[in-house]
């Protein structure tokens, strides 16, 4: 009889797990602390928020590691259904797929890192003319060419950096968040501005005319928002930013 019970109940569990519904979900695990890798995990508050999106959906997260500038290509491809990699909505971006509303509520700049010695390039202004490091397919290259800097892409931030180090590059224009948590390990660099953007925030990107994922998206972190369950990811990632009512 308890063998008949166990296979019962296995035999529950394996139908209910196979007929879970699945999120494909791209990401880019190189921005502490919006994702990251702990070992082979990926975790960070990106992460934890989509999931809590998607379990307030019904849906198991399945994530997809991959190169920053081949995520939206995968998403317009269908590999994917949603992106989520601290990316906000630039005007180049929404030509290509749509997004969620922005799901940080406070402002968000990026960080002018130079070397420790340097002394001419002190605010951001100084950046024109000269050569800066950006990750390839990210925001801040907009952001570096509207200041006058000469781009240089790399396929990582942490390349830019090396780079930097070398003295093969002037500069290097990176999140904000992301360069006070990985400057903390890297010695002979420091941050001397942060431009502060005047766009809408990080959001989650869907396949171009997905109105129901990101309607769906949308609802369901409203409802987290008004669960209390954002708030105890937002202060476990940015202790400091608390959500404003």
């Amino acid at each position: 009889m308890k063998k008949l019970l166990v296979l019962l109940l296995s035999m529950v569990l394996f139908v209910s797990s196979f007929g879970a519904k699945k999120l494909y979900v791209g990401t880019n695990a190189e921005f502490k602390p919006y994702e990251y890798l702990e070992g082979d995990k990926i975790v960070g508050f990106d992460i934890e928020l989509m999931e809590a999106i998607a379990e307030e959906l019904g849906y198991t997260v399945k994530w997809n590691n991959m190169s920053f500038d081949g995520l939206l290509p995968a998403l317009q491809m269908g590999k994917i259904d949603a992106v989520i990699a601290g990316m906000g909505p630039t005007e180049e971006r929404l030509k290509a797929v749509d997004f969620s509303k922005p799901y940080l509520n406070f402002q968000t700049g990026d960080a002018v890192v130079v070397n420790e010695n340097e002394t001419v390039i002190v605010k951001k202004e100084n950046l024109d003319g000269k050569t800066v490091g950006v990750q390839l397919g990210t925001k801040q290259e907009e952001v570096s060419k509207k200041l006058g800097a000469n781009i240089v892409r790399y396929d990582s931030f942490t390349g830019a950096l090396m780079a930097l180090k070398q003295n093969k590059i002037n500069a290097v224009v990176v999140d904000a968040q992301v360069a006070e948590n990985y400057l903390k390990n890297i010695k002979g660099v420091k941050v001397t501005d942060t431009i502060f953007n005047d766009t809408p925030g990080e959001s989650i990107a869907v396949k171009k005319g997905n109105k129901k994922l990101a309607d769906d998206i949308n609802k369901a972190f409203d409802a987290i928002v008004a669960n209390g369950t954002y708030e105890k990811i937002l202060v476990k990632y940015f202790p400091e930013k608390k959500l404003n009512k």
